[in-house]
């Protein structure tokens, strides 16, 4: 029997912009994730993050927990938990997506504010960048 799928979106406040912390999310998330089989897409704003992460429920929740505790960020703020039947990153580990090289229509989003951003416009975010990167 496969396990119920679940996605989370968050966003949160950078602690640290260097881009070694940067590298460590994404090593960590590349070396991690497949074994949980978990996927997802981070964006790195100026100030900060946004991410995507989808798979089983209980790695999710577990992932989602630890995320939320850890030092690299602060103000966590949950924008979307929900069951879903199909995956929007099949086979990303962890993307770190280029979202400055696309054109978004809040001036926040073009320069890497993603703090005031609601759940619609993130999921639409993670949607036109799954189209993006498949061309």
């Amino acid at each position: 029997m496969q396990s119920e799928l679940k996605r989370v979106v968050y966003v949160s406040e950078k602690t640290d912009v260097s881009d070694t912390t940067l590298k460590d999310i994404i090593a960590s998330s590349k070396k991690n994730n497949p074994e949980e089989d978990v996927t997802g897409c981070l964006l790195s704003g100026s100030n900060s993050f946004l991410q995507l992460l989808e798979g089983p429920t209980e790695f999710i929740d577990t992932l989602y927990s630890k995320i939320s505790r850890d030092n690299r960020h602060e103000n966590v703020i949950t924008l979307c938990d929900e069951k879903i039947d199909e995956r929007l990153f099949l086979s990303w580990s962890m993307k770190l997506a280029p979202f400055e090289n696309m054109e978004w229509s809040n001036e926040n989003f073009n320069s890497g504010n993603f703090l005031n951003i609601t759940s619609e416009e993130a999921l639409n975010m993670f949607v036109r960048l799954n189209e993006y990167t498949r061309k």
